[in-house]
């Protein structure tokens, strides 16, 4: 593994470098005190090697090659960059302090039996948030020195819990260099006096990110930033939430240089897997033998996984353990289509829906970091993105969102209420579903950012979690909290294996099935935007339940398939019904008299298969024998 490590008393350095000459620069606080050159000799291709027998560890480092000095691409730990957005800090070259970067870890024997946790896929609920934006805000309720750290987010544990989320995936959270340069700053050698441009790179994701060190600007103390990561992973694990992080590749980097950083956070870090964002050698990836019964997200792995030895080889019973998912906007592309309205979009629903396959997961939303927040999906029509001084000609045009009447926030009531409607819609269609569903930090409480569909220069409140928009939005925040815990109480919509739509075990009905207006016949013109779908309890160990999506603009009326033998249809979520906040808490379901239910224009019926209470069994007829051995 390339980088600076300490063995039997000598510091060994090792870097990937393209060069004829690589020297090693010492510095004392920002005073270069001493340059030692590798020696050539010791070179096999492109990796160089410098062993130190004195102690050094009262100096930092930086490497420098044809006039130029770049930090450690494999560094561990970084000074230089205490506060996030400094622009002066922009053109400085980290260096890595040696002590420290040596330094065994700490380890307490918690951290030590500490493991990934594993949850399945069909038992998850993703977070996915920015360890700044997250609690940055004064609303957040943290003292100053916490906002925008991963302490921030250790603190806010209980609401993690209270909402019913299983995993968070971090956006970047090593070092990277957040000021932006002018382009010309790759590889110039008088890099220093560049100016910054004056924008934020907000997100992190950037070619010359150091990612082996979590980043120090994200930590409470600004001094060890190893600790405080590994001390947050700790504490989520406790809580029994997954740890993802985001990793950001280009096809720069060489394979070996991947794979070493996913192992270090991995086994350094503990994190229970990888959101790989841009290119990667996938090949490489599924035969790293350290990468095994590891999570790993990308946006399709294709061909891929049938050479993926550990990743989604069957166990025992036939179900595979996953470990890879796809992660990419089809889910979120179809059912915003699908959630306003537009036409021939039935087949797309159906299949999103149960999509689940066998040997990988997929991970849904319907709204992520690149596009609308889900408020902002139904109050715009299109992108809003002057604020990031690129003439609105950043950003996808492809939103597929409706403003439900006007653009942007609107004091009319009807407007607020449809687009409330709309939001429960988008709630129940990711929760409903089959796959592994992802929530974006905010959204659950409605945040916005105004229309901006391409944050990622924005380091202010359009980005900031809003922490009061959880009171002033609390019905919504109430029921997307709601929503979780009712997928997670109910196996049926969340199961392991993909749901086939025949009755294989021969319960009465099939796991899963499609209807129309008519009980049995699902629709499917261009034109039709309804569809029922019925779950089997039999398969999910569970209820009975009914889904009934009217996406029209008018009122459809669905008749009901036969519930099982001494249960009636109820309904248990209803988003049209404002009154209740579109919930029938369970016990209290509200019940159908006849075999047909009504289904207000653009909302979504949950009917629940209830015990009938004026039902009473067929009693059936004795059998007398005569004693002649004839029937009577």
């Amino acid at each position: 593994m390339l980088g600076l490590k300490k063995q039997d008393g000598m510091y060994i350095f090792t870097a990937a470098v393209k060069t004829e000459r690589l020297f090693l620069n010492l510095y004392e606080d920002k005073r270069r005190v001493k340059q030692i050159p590798f020696d050539p000799e010791l070179r096999i291709g492109n990796v160089w090697r410098l062993e130190i027998s004195e102690d050094i560890g009262k100096y930092s480092y930086a490497y420098e090659a044809d006039g130029r000095v770049f930090s450690d691409p494999n560094g561990t730990v970084f000074t230089g960059r205490k506060k996030f957005g400094v622009l002066k800090d922009g053109t400085r070259i980290l260096k890595t302090p040696i002590g420290e970067a040596v330094a065994v870890p700490e380890e307490s024997e918690a951290w030590k039996k500490d493991r990934p946790l594993g949850t399945p896929y069909h038992e998850s609920v993703i977070y996915r948030l920015h360890v700044r934006g997250f609690t940055e805000s004064p609303t957040s309720g943290l003292d100053a020195e916490v906002r925008g750290t991963f302490q921030g987010i250790i603190d806010k544990i209980p609401y993690l819990k209270e909402l019913g989320i299983t995993a968070v995936e971090l956006m970047p959270p090593y070092e990277f260099n957040e000021v932006m340069l002018p382009v010309m700053a790759s590889g110039n050698p008088r890099r220093e006096e560049l100016k910054p441009t004056g924008k934020i790179n907000y997100w992190g994701f950037t070619r010359d990110a150091l990612e082996m060190a979590p980043k120090a600007s994200f930590t409470s103390d600004h001094k060890n930033p190893k600790n405080e990561f590994r001390k947050m992973v700790l504490a989520l694990h406790a809580a029994g939430i997954e740890v993802i992080v985001d990793l950001y590749f280009t096809d720069a980097e060489s394979p070996n240089y991947l794979s070493d950083v996913m192992r270090q956070w991995r086994i350094t870090y503990h994190v229970d897997g990888i959101h790989i964002i841009g290119t990667a050698p996938f090949q490489v990836i599924a035969r790293d033998a350290y990468l095994a019964n590891f999570k790993i997200w990308a946006d399709s792995w294709g061909d891929l996984r049938s050479e993926m030895d550990g990743h989604g080889n069957p166990a025992a019973g036939g179900v595979s353990r996953k470990y890879l998912a796809d992660y990419n906007d089809g889910f979120q592309n179809d059912m915003r289509r699908a959630l306003k309205g537009d036409e021939n979009m039935l087949s797309a629903l159906m299949y999103r829906i149960r999509e689940n396959p066998g040997d990988r997961a997929v991970i849904h939303y319907i709204a992520n970091v690149s596009g609308f927040t889900l408020a902002d999906m139904v109050s715009y029509d299109r992108k809003h993105n002057e604020e990031n001084h690129e003439r609105n000609m950043d950003g996808t045009d492809n939103n597929y969102s409706w403003n439900c009447g006007e653009e942007g926030r609107s004091r009319k009531k009807s407007v607020n209420l449809l687009r409330k409607k709309m939001l429960r819609n988008a709630f129940v269609l990711l929760l409903l579903s089959q796959g592994t569903p992802l929530i974006q930090a905010g959204d659950e409480f409605g945040r916005t950012k105004d229309g901006n569909n391409n944050s990622y220069c924005q380091d202010n409140k359009m980005t900031w979690i809003d922490w009061k928009l959880k009171e002033k939005n609390r019905d919504l925040y109430e029921f997307a909290k709601y929503m979780i815990h009712f997928r997670m109480r109910h196996g049926v919509f969340h199961q392991a294996a993909e749901l086939r739509n025949i009755d294989y075990r021969n319960t009465g009905i099939p796991d899963i099935s499609f209807h129309g207006e008519n009980a049995w016949q699902p629709a499917m013109e261009n034109y039709r935007r309804e569809l029922g779908v019925m779950y089997s309890g039999a398969y999910g160990q569970d209820d009975t339940f009914m889904v009934l999506y009217n996406f029209h603009w008018e009122v459809h009326t669905f008749g009901l398939p036969h519930p099982p033998e001494g249960m009636k249809w109820a309904i248990a979520i209803d988003t049209a019904a404002e009154a209740v906040n579109g919930i029938y808490a369970e016990g209290e379901e509200a019940e159908i008299p006849e075999r047909e239910a009504r289904v207000q224009p653009r909302s979504i019926q949950v009917l629940r298969a209830v015990q009938d209470k004026d039902y009473k069994p067929k009693k059936k007829r004795s059998r007398h024998v005569k004693s002649g051995g004839t029937e009577s």
